[in-house]
């Protein structure tokens, strides 16, 4: 009788009858769960799971950084919308009527600095060009008069009333010509069509409205052949990150909303990052949703922000003031980097082997953050794996979990 059938069969069974089979069968499926049971065990207590570049670009693995948790405090998480600043947009209007000739722009578009986006033919814009060149020409020759009588004076030739009058007479010169070309510039003509204008003093009935701002197109509804009557508004550019955040907060809400309170929500790059603060609370319901509007001010910081519209929708957490003890607690992450193994929970950290598994002890701040801390065992273990420039799995954790808990990563 062979050493698996003494451990399994009953005294007086033959090793080759059924029911010895089914006891040996039995055992052999309770000793693998056994040691597949410690295995796990011995994987989940050494935090470090093994997976190639391969396997993580396969999983989708996407890691965010942690925040630091400054203070202990709440959040609420509210939802609004975007729109565009007041203080980020430019407006191009006609000074006086000209006609749409050519359009090289349409709405939507991204444009840059300098950019021609319409082209215009006005009387009024060539009568401003003329106006110019002779305001141009008079001052050169009041210059040059100037500078003689300068000379002569120096030389005791003319006395000093004839220098002062020169002098008066290109103060004015010079008032005209900074006039003229001012008035060239409301038209929209830019430094370098100007100075060759007067260089060459040739004129045209034909203006290229160009793009004062780098930014998005937006407000050109102009046809060919149009119209266009003195003081309508050609255009509108919004300037990169020229956006504006609106919240919605009930009655209840907006009692715990004050200005300067941080807000944060997901950026361009996937994090999430203190992106605005609140700039005012409304004092009325609006009348559509009963909601009061909470305002929010934006930070300077086009890139994490480029990637949002304007009406574009935004879900966001507002810091709302102290709320439950968090002393102890290091970092405040997004909910989706926070997986359970029964009551533990874990983080997952990038290592140079694939990913460090941390045991911390979480508490929840908003519908989709966590506080969190290592716990006294991971510390004890792997003395401040979880740092503020650790990158942490926010997605396919399901994954992670599976390697940790011993089930592969095939």
């Amino acid at each position: 009788m062979n050493s698996s059938s003494l451990l399994t069969c009953s005294p007086g069974l033959h090793p080759k009858s059924k029911s010895c089979k089914r006891s040996d069968i039995f055992f052999r499926f309770a000793f693998a769960l056994f040691l597949g049971l410690v295995l796990s065990v011995e994987q989940a207590q050494s935090q470090q799971l093994n997976l190639t570049a391969a396997q993580i670009k396969g999983a989708g693995i996407v890691t965010v950084k942690p925040e630091l948790l400054n203070r202990a405090g709440k959040e609420m998480t509210l939802n609004g919308s975007f729109s565009t600043s007041r203080a980020g947009g430019v407006a191009v209007n006609s000074m006086d009527a000209a006609t749409v000739a050519e359009i090289f722009k349409d709405n939507l578009s991204d444009v840059k600095v300098g950019e021609p986006l319409l082209r215009l033919t006005s009387e009024a814009w060539l009568r401003y060009q003329q106006e110019h060149v002779q305001n141009s020409t008079a001052l050169n020759l009041v210059q040059q008069g100037m500078n003689r009588d300068k000379a002569l004076f120096e030389d005791g030739l003319i006395p000093k009333r004839r220098l002062l009058e020169a002098q008066g007479q290109l103060t004015m010169a010079n008032a005209a010509y900074q006039n003229s070309r001012q008035m060239l510039k409301l038209m929209g003509a830019g430094g370098g069509e100007i100075s060759q204008i007067e260089k060459t003093g040739r004129i045209t009935a034909n203006l290229v409205v160009r793009a004062p701002v780098a930014g998005s197109l937006s407000g050109m509804t102009w046809m060919l052949g149009q119209q266009v009557a003195p003081g309508s508004t050609l255009l509108q550019i919004t300037k990169p990150g020229g956006l504006e955040l609106q919240l919605s907060a009930s009655p209840e809400q907006s009692n715990m909303i004050k200005p300067g309170q941080v807000v944060r929500f997901t950026a361009c790059n996937g994090q999430s990052l203190p992106l605005g603060t609140v700039l005012g609370i409304g004092s009325e319901l609006t009348v559509g949703n009963q909601t009061i509007p909470v305002r929010v001010k934006l930070n300077s910081n086009p890139q994490a922000l480029s990637c949002y519209k304007v009406n574009q929708f935004v879900s966001v957490s507002v810091e709302t003031g102290a709320g439950t003890d968090l002393s102890g607690f290091d970092f405040k992450v997004p909910d989706t980097t926070v997986a359970y193994i029964g009551s533990q929970a874990y983080v997952f950290a990038k290592s140079a082997d694939g990913f460090q598994a941390i045991a911390v002890s979480s508490k929840r701040l908003s519908s989709s953050r966590f506080a969190i801390k290592e716990t006294a065992s991971a510390a004890n273990k792997n003395v401040g794996v979880l740092k503020a420039n650790s990158d942490l799995a926010s997605s396919g954790t399901v994954l992670l979990k599976g390697v940790l808990q011993g089930l592969g990563a095939e």
